[in-house]
């Protein structure tokens, strides 16, 4: 119970900043562009091109599953389609420009090029995907238009931490239960062992691994290194590498909220089918990975902005969790 507790509050500091950054992000997006405009770039009628502006925006972010969860409801919210949406919630989190630099320094040049192409191709996929199976529709838009009310800070922050907090706070809270008893319960490198050498089972269970797993897309180049050195092939570990960004057990419910559950399915779906067929791609590639690769610690100290963005994220999920927001209140900042 000590060993979950830890890795609960670990894994919950370890995304804390980005979370606090995002939800900001998301309350300056609510307060300040106007409803006419993200329905016009983004909107369920903005069709194909809402969908590849959604990607054009979300490969270069360096914004994590988590990160951009709150960004993405907030633009749902704003009235942004299903399919742009779902574009961004792929295409953002597998890379950034970051994570670019960190997977050529450790992994070389081709899985630093794959990565960002990866992430444009499963995104728009996705996109169109879901704005197919979910259907589009002019999402319910419950907040305010720029262009009325109150534009200062404090809007700012009712809508990041009040609002869109408060819309994802218990299914946030679950997906960490479930990636804190994954992190303690599963032992480091058992599937890696398990499946050496059987690459058609060690995709697939690749995908499996990284599904209910919190990583960001840096924190995963150090742990598919880790992969490939104990044997499993680049491209099984490549499928590690979008998967676990791409996709969370924290994450999943809030996107089924999102875009519906039959959409979510569908979305879920072309991230691991994506995943394989990429993987099977980087090992027709002669020489995938360079010689010079190393294998870095996947241990990460946390500093004090984890800490300190972990106790005000914490703050705020409890007054969230304990005072549910009203349905009268749902337009401008409580006085």
């Amino acid at each position: 119970m000590k060993d979950i507790l830890f890795a609960f509050v670990h894994v919950f500091a370890m995304m804390a900043p980005w979370l606090v950054f995002g939800f900001l992000m998301a309350g300056v997006i609510a307060v300040w562009i106007p409803r006419n405009w993200v329905n016009r770039m983004m909107g369920g009628r903005s069709g194909f091109g809402g969908i590849l502006r959604a990607v054009a925006i979300g490969v270069p972010l360096p914004i994590c599953s988590c990160g951009v969860l709150p960004i993405a409801a907030g633009l749902r919210k704003h009235g942004a389609g299903k399919g742009p949406t779902a574009a961004l919630l792929i295409s953002t989190p597998q890379t950034g420009i970051d994570s670019i630099l960190a997977t050529y320094a450790l992994l070389g040049p081709v899985f630093a090029v794959a990565r960002p192409i990866a992430a444009a191709l499963t995104g728009i996929v996705g996109g169109a995907v879901v704005s197919a199976v979910g259907g589009e529709d002019a999402a319910t838009v419950s907040v305010e238009d720029a262009s009325a009310g109150s534009r200062g800070i404090k809007a700012i922050f009712w809508q990041a931490y009040r609002r869109l907090l408060g819309s994802v706070a218990k299914p946030l809270a679950v997906g960490l239960a479930v990636s804190a008893l994954v992190t303690v319960l599963v032992p480091d490198n058992f599937f890696a062992d398990a499946f050496h050498g059987s690459d058609w089972i060690a995709m697939p269970v690749m995908a499996i691994v990284g599904f209910p797993m919190y990583v960001c897309s840096t924190a995963s180049i150090p742990i598919a290194a880790s992969l490939i050195a104990k044997g499993v092939s680049p491209g099984a570990a490549f499928v590690f590498l979008m998967v676990g960004p791409a996709m969370n057990a924290m994450s999943l419910t809030t996107v089924a909220a999102l875009v519906g559950r039959k959409a979510a399915a569908a979305y879920v779906a072309v991230i691991i089918i994506g995943a394989i067929l990429c993987g099977i791609a980087i090992n027709m590639v002669p020489n995938a990975l360079p010689m010079s690769a190393t294998v870095a610690s996947t241990r990460h100290s946390l500093s004090i902005v984890h800490w300190a963005s972990a106790v005000f994220l914490a703050a705020m999920m409890a007054y969230n969790l304990m005072r549910p927001l009203g349905m009268g209140h749902h337009s401008r900042p409580e006085k």
